[in-house]
């Protein structure tokens, strides 16, 4: 009962309008009182508040965010899509497949799902329209493409959920690389199938001289991934110094390499950052509180009581976690979903003897299919803000992007050596 009442209070405060993190402090406080808490021990939330946002995990979050900001703003994307456009745009759906290849490499260095999107957006919209493209389906596939962020590392969905779970940051990561990498060449391999079922146009070949050229241009951009994802794995630095280190660099692209960047572009990308900052760090303090209050009404373990009687294997649970995923994804915006589910999800989990990192992509797959989704779908708004197009025409022609990362969830789910083959060598 208490349960219910929790989700149906989140879900209909998130439907008026209500911002996230407000939302979940009032579900919690009056969660509290309702299983018959003592109002004056409501001095914790501060507390709780305080506790869940100091950890030196979630440091990292405010650097990837200013990193994806100078990104947008500094050049990198149109190096990349540039890059890929001469070495694919010959190829049915070339540039489609150039804008996801993009995609994959703005996702390993941001991990934000909106900053791939938006950023690649602005550069191959026009592009992709001007080669005889649907405007809606180049929509479509940069949004699918931007979904990638929060899989393939550095991702700060994984960072977030290392933080609930005391999880390694490493561990993460490696296991979301290949996940992430196969998930973009099948977004490739769908794209391709629906410019030859509609003769989207290619372009004539490059020469080889213009290709060297492209990558002249975009060696730079490239080699940001190498810095974060190398110099973790190579243990030169932790999960937050390589974002630090990484925006710095970004940062010099921008001012001395691409030259798009100017001192005046500083206080606008900066003060972005701490609002995105603010806005994420919120949620997640009210989360801190929210765990607390699951912890109090015993949900977890009655959740833990009550599916474990129900089924005994792990695979019908796995399937649920996956389905309420995707479902509540359509509803409410993917960082308060996590924070909500993984209490519950993760000790079930446990109790069946499952892997915390393997259901640790599990979730963030399934998480992500919610940028595709309406009506919250961010990913959809952010192509519809760029050109103009309907919200419900990019969703349509999205819907073959979301099959495939539903199936890749379950592909995941049950095949451990998809995320565990490459996790299990980093120590």
């Amino acid at each position: 009962m208490i349960m219910f009442v929790i989700f149906a209070a989140v879900l209909g405060l998130m439907l008026i309008g209500v911002t996230t993190a407000v939302t979940m402090g009032f579900a919690s406080i009056a969660t509290f009182l309702l299983a018959g808490g003592d109002a004056a021990r409501l001095f914790l939330v501060p507390q709780r508040m305080f506790a869940q946002v100091s950890g030196i995990t979630l440091m990292s979050i405010p650097f990837f965010l200013l990193m994806g900001n100078l990104m947008t703003v500094g050049g990198v994307s149109r190096s990349l899509f540039g890059f890929g456009r001469v070495c694919l745009g010959h190829r049915w759906g070339g540039l489609s497949n150039a804008a996801i290849v993009a995609c994959v490499v703005m996702a390993a260095m941001s991990g934000s799902a909106a900053a791939c999107a938006a950023g690649i957006g602005m550069i191959a919209i026009a592009e992709m329209t001007k080669s005889g493209y649907s405007r809606s389906f180049s929509c479509a596939t940069i949004a699918a493409g931007g979904a990638l962020g929060p899989i393939i590392p550095p991702s700060i969905t994984l960072i977030l959920y290392a933080g609930l779970t005391q999880t390694s940051v490493n561990a993460l990561f490696a296991a979301g690389a290949v996940p992430g990498l196969l998930l973009g060449i099948g977004f490739m391999c769908w794209s391709s199938w629906v410019c030859c079922r509609h003769g989207y146009a290619k372009t004539d070949p490059a020469p080889w001289s213009e290709r060297w050229q492209a990558f002249k241009d975009a060696f730079f951009a490239l080699m940001t991934p190498v810095i974060v994802i190398g110099g973790m794995f190579g243990g030169l630095f932790t999960a937050t110094e390589a974002a630090a280190v990484a925006s710095l660099y970004v940062m010099i692209l921008g001012f001395f390499v691409f030259k798009t960047l100017t001192i005046r572009d500083l206080p606008t990308i900066f003060w972005n950052t701490v609002e995105q900052t603010a806005k994420v760090m919120f949620v997640i303090a009210t989360a801190g509180f929210f765990q607390y209050v699951l912890l109090y009404t015993r949900i977890p373990q009655q959740a833990i009581a009550f599916i474990s009687t129900s089924f005994s294997s792990v695979a019908p649970v796995l399937l649920i976690i996956i389905a309420l995923l995707v479902l509540m994804g359509c509803f409410m915006e993917g960082t308060a979903i996590l924070l909500i589910t993984v209490p519950i999800f993760v000790p079930l989990a446990k109790s069946f003897g499952y892997d915390v990192v393997q259901l640790g992509i599990v979730m963030c797959i399934s998480l992500a299919v919610g940028v595709l989704t309406p009506p919250v779908g961010l990913n959809l708004y952010v192509m519809s803000s760029i050109t103009g197009e309907k919200v419900m025409a990019i969703a349509r022609h999205a819907v073959g992007y979301v099959l495939i990362m539903i199936l890749f969830a379950i592909a995941v789910a049950f095949i451990p050596g998809l995320s565990l083959g490459l996790a299990n060598l980093v120590p």
